[in-house]
């Protein structure tokens, strides 16, 4: 027979998560980092298979892939759109855009005396890592998630309008995929 420990059981720490109490770092974007306004964590999906049965029940195990919702950040935009612009440079550059020298300057490849690219250069530059901080309610931080290759996958649109009442400021919104994330707690 189980025997209940009560005190052991209850939660050493009653203090709610406040969800403005977070910071994120990327290393790519330094001017995009300050104006941050709210970030999304994602979600995590493991598969499934279905496991048939004589019966008219299915059974279901756990698959073998994981999949990971993209992560996405709000920011507002500043004034001289700095921030808007370091996102949109790195996209054209994955792209490349509107010049095929722009990827080859982001990964510092060269060409071969025949015109060809010959694979130089650092691919890792692609990418860059990014962590998002939950603090305590002290504003400490508690939990980080640390997202390993991170690169732009939309950039959102920015809305002027003069139907606006009162003070309102321009927000983008940026989706980021990555390879994978782990949880790290802090304290």
């Amino acid at each position: 027979m189980a025997t209940a420990n009560w005190q052991a059981d209850q939660p050493t720490n009653l203090n709610y998560l406040s969800p403005v109490n977070f910071d994120f770092q990327i290393n790519k974007l330094p001017k995009t980092k300050y104006f941050l306004t709210g970030a999304t964590l994602p979600g995590i999906n493991f598969s499934e298979t279905t496991h048939s049965t004589t019966l008219a029940i299915q059974s279901y195990l756990p698959g073998d892939s994981i999949t990971f919702d993209p992560l996405t950040i709000t920011f507002l935009v500043d004034e001289d759109m700095k921030n808007y612009q370091e996102i949109f440079d790195w996209i054209m550059k994955l792209g490349p855009g509107s010049d095929t020298d722009d990827f080859r300057a982001l990964v510092g490849s060269t060409r071969s005396q025949t015109g060809f690219d010959n694979k130089t250069g650092d691919y890792a530059e692609m990418y860059s890592d990014a962590t998002l901080i939950v603090n305590t309610s002290s504003n400490n931080a508690n939990v980080e998630f640390m997202f390993e290759d991170c690169f732009p996958t939309s950039l959102g649109s920015v809305e002027f309008s003069i139907n606006q009442e009162g003070q309102e400021y321009a927000t983008c919104d940026m989706t980021l995929r990555y390879t994978l994330f782990k949880v790290k707690t802090s304290t």
